[in-house]
């Protein structure tokens, strides 16, 4: 049995070795200070809350800032059928380069993540559209634009939450970030972009479904990521 002062030896160590933020952790100034971070987010609450609650909502459809933000852009594309159609093309284009880019990570890589995660996200964006129909946003531009595409389906024009052009970019993006080239991230980051801004111009979805499939990739990549491993191992076992 230790001593009373091997014991208070001990409790010295421990006390010594810890971090300078442990031991302040509980200090009246750490307290004060957390006090006041706390009351400035709930102030700051309150205060957005009394806003949202001021505001006149629609009687009909559903109001989105950013459409009515971009309403020139789309206004133009309405009026020039050409560009239009070359963004839809292009948009397309590179969700299927995308979509080529996650399968043959899978068919010729060593990770199922790529393909896991895509799976994944296509049937969680299936689940939601089953669950939740939204009304068309006025402006919609969205057609066959006279080249077909692999991924995209342009005779199915209800489909808005979640947006899966901005799902597959995003997850798409995180896959080509692993590369770790700066160049290639840097890239990867300006396809979502383009993405997002491309459906919203089109009023091929409303803000909510981008920011649903943003959420929605993250999501799904970082669970992807948890449980390729154990599927893996599955599939090698069953070779």
């Amino acid at each position: 049995m230790p001593s009373p002062n091997n014991f208070e030896a001990e409790l010295g160590g421990e006390a010594a070795g810890m971090k300078p933020a442990e031991k302040d952790s509980w200090s009246p100034t750490s307290l004060l200070i957390r006090l006041m971070v706390a009351g400035t987010v709930l102030a700051i609450w309150f205060w957005t809350q009394s806003l949202l609650g001021a505001r006149t909502a629609p009687e009909t459809g559903v109001a989105d800032a950013l459409h009515n933000l971009t309403a020139g852009w789309n206004a133009y594309l309405a009026h020039h059928a050409a560009a239009a159609n070359v963004l839809l093309i292009l948009s397309s284009a590179i969700i299927d380069a995308l979509g080529v880019f996650l399968l043959g990570s899978w068919l010729f890589g060593r990770s199922v993540r790529p393909f896991l995660g895509l799976v994944m996200l296509m049937l969680l964006r299936q689940v939601a559209e089953a669950l939740c129909s939204l009304p068309v946003p006025p402006g919609m531009i969205w057609h066959y634009p006279g080249f077909p595409s692999l991924l995209v389906t342009y005779h199915v024009a209800n489909d808005f939450f979640f947006s899966g052009h901005t799902a597959i970019a995003v997850f798409g993006a995180l896959e080509l970030s692993r590369f770790r080239r700066t160049w290639l991230t840097w890239g990867a980051i300006l396809l979502v972009l383009f993405e997002v801004l491309t459906v919203l111009v089109l009023r091929a979805h409303y803000t909510m479904d981008v920011f649903t499939g943003i959420l929605a990739a993250l999501s799904i990549a970082r669970l992807s990521e948890r449980l390729a491993p154990a599927l893996e191992r599955f599939l090698t076992e069953k070779r």
